[in-house]
């Protein structure tokens, strides 16, 4: 059996409040009738609910037209700190060593290098030479499910092995002034940067999630849902129109799944991926759940914006400090480009707000 610890969310220190990129984003327009008016940027700005969110660089510095070297030479060292920040954190927090890591599994895309933040990990936090590494560079917003399954899927094969799982993001690098097409404005307003960590293990102590389960899947003929482009001014982030409802073609997959092993699964705890408003409004009609099981995604949305991988770690860290009964069923859910979406399903773990005792 697989546990999760209680997630570490690191963020840069530079507050960037929505109101100030729409003020760069009208302000940088072009005399173009063609764009969208001010009018319009505003009510999408209100539409998307999120009120600021954190940049490793000021908004002056993040929207300066420059290379995509860079751009990535200036965010992936900051990334990278982030990352680092966390992952002691998530040591630290449950008393584990930096010899006790067994298995490191990462996920970073918007800050390509090699070698990646595995490597870099392994140096800066002194882990075992041998340890074992799995990173990822091209999983996007689903990289936090994604590897929370990966680790889980671990543990279970290899009871006693500690997984330290570490996720950053820098989406600010796909800011770009010149791309004012409904897409390039609205994620620009969405975006946000940060990393997280927590460790996976067969230990429950300060585990805030017992897995009972994982699930991956990839979504056939949608790999133009969400796409990340590499150009010369920078990250190109796009997206087809249809694809906020992209996690309706998870639904039915996801809850086969679910019911595989119990026909009357439902979920009373629920740490969904805050992509955007869309998103969660979707994911609360297709796991039929109340809408307040997704409070804490909305939170994040608002004052994080999508943090991409780092978003589910971000809600789980958010969730935890509310205390869930012990036993809840719970599901962790991701989506990300491909169309792909990867889950772990199973009960929340704090023993000491047992039903019994709530009872």
């Amino acid at each position: 059996m697989a546990y999760v610890t209680r997630p570490s969310i690191v963020l840069p220190e530079h507050e960037i409040p929505t109101s100030d990129i729409v003020r760069d984003i009208i302000e940088s327009l072009p005399p173009d009738p063609q764009l969208p008016s001010p009018a319009v940027i505003n009510r999408w700005v209100g539409n998307l609910k999120v009120e600021t969110r954190r940049f490793v660089a000021p908004l002056e510095v993040v929207s300066r037209t420059g290379t995509v070297t860079e751009r990535n030479n200036r965010a992936r060292p900051a990334m990278y700190r982030l990352a680092t920040t966390a992952a002691r954190d998530a040591l630290n927090a449950v008393g584990l060593d930096r010899t006790d890591v067994d298995c490191v599994v990462t996920s970073h895309s918007t800050t390509p290098a090699t070698p990646g933040l595995d490597v870099h990990l392994v140096n800066e936090l002194g882990l075992r030479p041998d340890v074992m590494r799995m990173p990822a560079t091209q999983l996007g917003c689903v990289g936090g499910a994604h590897a929370l399954a990966w680790a889980a899927r671990l543990v279970d094969a290899m009871p006693g092995l500690r997984v330290l799982v570490v996720i950053g993001e820098a989406l600010s690098t796909v800011y770009r002034r010149e791309k004012n097409d409904p897409a390039g404005i609205l994620y620009r307003m969405l975006f946000g940067d940060g990393a997280g960590a927590c460790v996976v293990s067969s230990d429950p102590r300060n585990a805030c999630l017992e897995v009972g389960g994982s699930w991956q899947q990839v979504v056939p003929n949608t790999v133009d849902s969400y796409t990340l482009e590499v150009e010369p001014t920078g990250l190109h982030f796009t997206s087809e129109k249809w694809a906020p409802d992209g996690i309706n073609h998870l639904m039915g997959p996801l809850w086969e799944w679910l019911r595989t092993t119990d026909p009357y699964w439902v979920p009373e705890v629920v740490i969904a991926h805050p992509g955007g408003p869309r998103i969660l409004e979707d994911a609360a009609k297709g796991l039929g759940c109340a809408p307040e099981l997704l409070t804490h995604s909305w939170e994040s949305l608002r004052t994080r914006g999508n943090l991409g991988g780092v978003a589910v770690l971000d809600v789980l860290a958010r969730t935890a400090a509310s205390g869930p009964l012990h036993g809840s069923r719970t599901l962790l859910l991701g989506i990300g480009p491909g169309l792909t979406g990867a889950a772990v399903e199973g009960r929340w773990h704090n023993p000491t707000t047992s039903r019994e005792g709530a009872e």
